[in-house]
């Protein structure tokens, strides 16, 4: 279900941008496609991005904000990068019964070697009883901590931007630990 969701919201989104009339439509586009498996939906395309809660056939909720999410350092289990903050459109929060997968997109004009530092130390700073791994390559940086104990996933991508400096993309998963 979340794959065919994420493939009507995105075509659905940029109908939305047409005004309130087609808004509305496309809410009622994206309901009706899920209704067809079972599954309830109250979409709401407003402000710029989507909201959505759903309950499936079996009765599993998941809440969805993409676009527009207040997605905050607490969430995360980092601090942005200093002098950023997160990018317009750039967050986004899934919550289900088993997890919450927040993510954020910030740009910074530092360059990637110098943003990668600032969380390889913040990373490793939790790591204790973790996972950290990275990976680099040709000035981009991928740095992961994995605590499978309390089923938490935190993966920080920096790649060089255009013209200058660093886009940052945060992804944590919040699971629920059983």
């Amino acid at each position: 279900m979340t794959n065919h969701l994420f493939v009507v919201a995105a075509s659905v989104l940029a109908l939305a941008a047409c005004g309130k009339a087609s808004e509305t439509a496309a809410e009622k586009v994206i309901e009706a496609q899920m209704a067809k498996d079972g599954t309830k939906a109250k979409v709401d395309l407003s402000g710029g991005g989507l909201k959505m809660s759903s309950t499936d056939a079996s009765g599993k909720t998941t809440q969805m904000e993409m676009g527009n999410a207040k997605v905050s350092e607490a969430d995360i289990g980092l601090s942005f990068y200093p002098g950023t903050q997160p990018t317009a459109g750039g967050a986004t929060r899934i919550s289900t019964a088993d997890a919450t997968m927040y993510t954020v997109v910030l740009h910074s004009d530092d360059a990637p070697d110098k943003v990668a530092a600032y969380y390889r130390d913040k990373l490793k700073g939790q790591a204790e009883g973790k996972q950290y791994t990275e990976t680099s390559g040709d000035g981009s940086h991928m740095l992961m901590l994995a605590d499978d104990k309390q089923k938490h996933l935190t993966q920080v991508m920096v790649g060089k931007a255009e013209p200058k400096g660093s886009d940052i993309q945060i992804i944590a998963n919040r699971g629920t630990a059983k």
